[in-house]
């Protein structure tokens, strides 16, 4: 049984979720067979590692069935009749969890059930409850549509067609600021994939339909009307511009304006997606050579943790990209005090499997940039991160810091075999397969330049990585170019 979909699930369960599950079980509401119970009883005995020896298919039927033949058929019913019910168990819980859910579901019983007077003391309330909410989201939206739509049935059930007009207005305006809301992020994450991860859409209705939307002419409509959340409307509008017009800087300052005038009324995760934005744009400033936008992001991440807006919510870890790619823009502009703040405040929200390698990585990136290289191979020595930039990471900075300590030959050795690494690994974008054999070439005509003597080259060698200088290990190349050129 091993393997069974109920076994994958039940070891999934915490250990308030097996107490509630077995009250569901035990309700006659939901079943009404003692056999089940008797089942799924031996069963839990062997919560929560479920060991294979123990769960035999034979061995549960003779403790549900004591005495009598093992029938298989007989087990394959009781599964099948458990998921259905750990099925309907995640229904409740997933509804239980969403009180905003449970009122519409409420309210769409009272109006069905004509039940007037309640209904109407429980929209009223459910309202107020949304209206009074100071945190802005598309869940809100959501809801205030849904609610506008069942005052809409309410009132046609009654023949009451002039108590719908304004309604109509109101569901279609709030219809509008949720859809805007979850195609923006759509939009933002699809420009994400193509410009990351270079993925190519044949087809892409959701780009087609906003490059076609006069959105700006929807945008000053809702100025000059004074329909709310119009500066909303027109944030999120900007958060794809950045995406689409990376190099006018207006739609940035302008989104990164509007943001920080509504920081604290909108939702902490609607709050978090708009800063990832923000970084995304001055990550790809960055890349394209704009040392401007180091301090920028900067900025932007102090923001994020002075005012608690860096993690998804109190609970979620810390990404692993996120805290590299923070610490790194610290470095890069010689914050030494504040990176070490922040790696222990963080710390402890990186994913507990990951922690040790990325903080390992993370002191040898400080420890190079204080020129302590004996430090950096210290903390270097042995790591092989399973993340593929966490592996390039280590690669690159050990090239960096064997070069500081004149180890030449092993700084050439180890390049060939980066370059069979790059060659051979299909996991890499090829940007950034050529962006590391970049940095692997030009390494390795600086050495042989030195070795050589030949320093009239350098300079051609460094107006080669003149375009590149966004890219930190070759600031770093240019660097050690520079002081050989004296």
């Amino acid at each position: 049984m091993r393997k069974s979909n109920v076994i994958l699930l039940l070891k999934t369960f915490s250990e308030e979720e097996i107490k509630k599950f077995d009250d569901l079980l035990k309700s006659p509401y939901f079943n009404k067979s003692k056999t089940l119970i008797r089942f799924y009883s031996e069963l839990s005995k062997f919560y929560p590692e479920f060991p294979d020896d123990k769960i035999l298919k034979e061995n549960i039927h003779n403790k549900t069935f004591p005495g009598k033949k093992f029938n298989e058929q007989v087990i394959k019913n009781l599964n099948s009749e458990l998921l259905r019910l750990i099925k309907v168990f995640f229904e409740l819980e997933l509804m239980g969890t969403d009180k905003n859910e449970r009122k519409i579901n409420l309210l769409k019983q009272l109006v069905r059930r004509k039940a007037d007077k309640i209904y109407l003391s429980e929209l009223k309330g459910f309202e107020n409850e949304l209206n009074e909410q100071s945190d802005i989201s598309e869940r809100k939206f959501h809801y205030l549509f849904l609610l506008e739509e069942l005052k809409i049935a309410y009132h046609l059930e009654r023949n009451e067609q002039p108590r719908v007009f304004d309604k109509v207005m109101k569901s279609g305006e709030h219809l509008i600021l949720y859809f805007h809301l979850h195609f923006i992020k759509t939009i933002s994450n699809l420009n994400i994939n193509s410009q990351t991860f270079s993925v190519k859409y044949d087809i892409n209705l959701p780009a087609e339909y906003f490059e076609n939307t006069s959105y700006g002419n929807i945008i000053k409509y809702m100025k000059e009307k004074k329909i709310n959340y119009s500066e909303l409307f027109e944030m999120y509008y900007l958060r794809v511009k950045c995406n689409t017009h990376p190099f006018d800087e207006v739609h940035y300052y302008k989104f990164k304006e509007l943001l920080l005038k509504n920081l604290f009324s909108l939702d902490k995760i609607e709050t978090y997606g708009l800063f990832i934005a923000l970084e995304a744009y001055c990550l790809r400033k960055l890349t394209a050579g704009d040392l401007r936008f180091s301090k920028e992001l900067f900025d932007i991440f102090k923001i994020e943790t002075d005012k608690n807006f860096y993690k998804f919510s109190e609970t979620s870890p810390v990404t692993f990209m996120k805290f590299r790619n923070t610490y790194l823009t610290a470095l890069r502009l010689h914050e030494f005090d504040w990176f070490e703040k922040f790696i222990e405040k963080y710390k402890d929200d990186i994913i507990e499997s990951d922690r040790n390698t990325v903080l390992k990585i993370a002191y040898a990136y400080f420890s190079f940039e204080k020129k302590e290289f004996e430090n950096t191979m210290k903390l270097l020595a042995d790591l092989n991160p399973p993340q593929l930039f966490l592996k390039l990471d280590v690669r690159n900075l050990t090239l960096m810091a064997h070069y500081e300590l004149n180890y030449f030959d092993s700084v050439l050795s180890q390049i060939d075999s980066y370059k069979h690494y790059l060659t051979g690994n299909n996991s890499l974008f090829e940007s950034m397969r050529e962006s590391n054999f970049r940095f692997l070439n030009s390494l390795n005509s600086l050495i042989l330049i030195k070795e050589k003597n030949q320093k009239e080259n350098l300079y051609d060698l460094k107006d080669k990585l003149k375009s590149y200088v966004g890219e930190r290990r070759i600031m770093w190349l240019i660097d050690k170019i520079d002081e050989e050129i004296g």
